[in-house]
């Protein structure tokens, strides 16, 4: 690693081809291999999750049990609003990665800072929306303007109600986890095009602790727990101010993030994903080793679970795509499309991404 710090220019631009040789000019790279658990986790027993996913969905008409998203939107208040500080573990499949996590709440917004603690070093710093992401042995950062909404402890996406027609909250008993006595909750799908959760969080704030995704057989595909956690903490400014601070002698790369809608970008869908909606569309744009690339990223919610869908020129891509990429339960399916390269990604099951990737169409 000597040799990559006495040559930062060199060090960076070796991650930087990595990164725009990848499909979608490194977003897919970012995305993929950031520390966060995107909400997407499944309950047992095996034979509750069966039940589940053969019961029809509720029409828009009828009425809902109240109390998931409401109980939802308590969690990811409790991950916003509170100041805590631990370490938490990451599996997804038989890949396990540690990460320290610190969260304040500052009087100039929200401070947060991911390290990982074990494999390649990353540091990702954020303060409200913006987000910085440093790999120390290569010198390098990577800013983006858009943070993450729905990363560990955090979990709702959407608070229209989409997660009531779509999931069922079940209690259950209570469990010790991270030193804390914590609530068990499972919230069961309603049919079999998403997973379902088993989480655990306090029994006063409701801030997550730990989440479970299983699979329709009652398989582990991810789960994230902190191992150690502080809570109601105070905020350690040196910290923040080391934080924010650019660190010396490193490239910087940006990646900027522009909202734009599907009609100027001439896509839609030929048919609808039953519970998934439009919840974003946005322009990617970034530059890395001084050369820029372009994708859209058009994101679907069912409330919990997400899937995003990329598309950029397929001139745009220097490297041959893999047609189905896998890291613990988050997939990834590419194809070609005339002149374009679609790559649908999400922790959902495959039946699912292969629906909305055959829904996807052009209409100009």
């Amino acid at each position: 690693m000597a040799g990559l710090h006495s040559h930062p220019g060199k060090a960076a631009g070796g991650l930087a081809r990595h990164l725009r040789g990848s499909a979608l000019g490194g977003a897919l790279s970012v995305l993929m291999l950031a520390p966060v658990f995107a909400a997407q986790t499944l309950p047992g027993p095996t034979e509750q999750l069966l039940a589940a996913t053969n019961r029809p969905q509720p029409s828009d008409g009828q009425p809902h049990t109240p109390g998931l998203e409401h109980w939802l939107q308590t969690v990811s208040s409790a991950a916003r609003t509170m100041n805590y500080s631990g370490v938490f573990i990451t599996q997804r499949g038989e890949d396990i990665s540690t990460s320290s996590l610190v969260h304040y709440v500052l009087p100039q917004g929200h401070f947060e800072r991911i390290e990982t603690l074990d494999g390649q070093r990353r540091i990702m710093v954020s303060l409200n929306d913006q987000v910085r992401t440093s790999w120390p042995d290569y010198r390098l950062t990577l800013i983006d303007n858009q943070a993450g909404q729905a990363s560990f402890p955090r979990l709702l996406k959407t608070t229209d109600g989409e997660v009531d027609r779509n999931y069922r909250l079940e209690r259950g008993g209570q469990e010790r986890c991270a030193g804390y006595e914590c609530q068990v909750s499972t919230i069961l799908p309603r049919d079999d095009l998403r997973w379902g959760y088993r989480l655990w969080s306090l029994r006063d704030s409701q801030l997550l602790v730990k989440a479970q995704t299983l699979d329709t057989a009652g398989h582990v595909i991810d789960q994230v727990a902190f191992t150690q956690l502080k809570i109601n903490i105070a905020p350690q400014n040196a910290l923040v101010q080391d934080s924010l601070r650019q660190p010396p002698g490193y490239a910087v790369e940006h990646m900027k993030v522009v909202p734009v809608t599907l009609q100027s970008q001439g896509w839609a869908l030929s048919a609808p994903v039953p519970g998934f909606k439009t919840v974003g569309v946005f322009r990617r744009s970034m530059s890395v080793g001084g050369k820029s690339s372009e994708v859209l990223q058009w994101l679907l919610s069912d409330g919990l679970a997400s899937v995003s869908i990329f598309i950029q020129p397929a001139s745009a891509l220097t490297e041959p795509v893999a047609p189905e990429q896998r890291v613990g339960g988050t997939l990834a399916l590419s194809r070609r499309m005339g002149d374009a390269w679609l790559t649908v990604m999400g922790a959902v099951p495959e039946r699912t991404l292969r629906r909305v990737s055959e829904a996807v169409v052009r209409v100009q």
